[in-house]
């Protein structure tokens, strides 16, 4: 799919879901997508799930408070 078609397609998603005028952009769901992952999946099977072979690229991405960690250390 051509980025052009990625995005129109995004942009009449936000509209139909209410925000058009949001500061919401394709690459968020990215973030938002791997973020809820992480809830689930530790961060080897997380990095393979989306595809980084490299961990500093998950980084980006992977990005749990320390609430959540706590939440995993009981």
């Amino acid at each position: 799919m051509r980025p052009a078609s990625l995005d129109a397609l995004f942009r009449k998603a936000k509209k139909r879901a209410g925000l058009a005028d949001a500061d919401l952009h394709f690459h968020d769901s990215r973030h938002e997508g791997i973020t809820r992952l992480a809830a689930v999946l530790g961060v080897l099977e997380l990095a393979r799930a989306v595809g980084h072979r490299d961990l500093r690229m998950l980084r980006a991405y992977y990005n749990e408070s320390a609430e959540d960690l706590a939440k995993k250390l009981k």
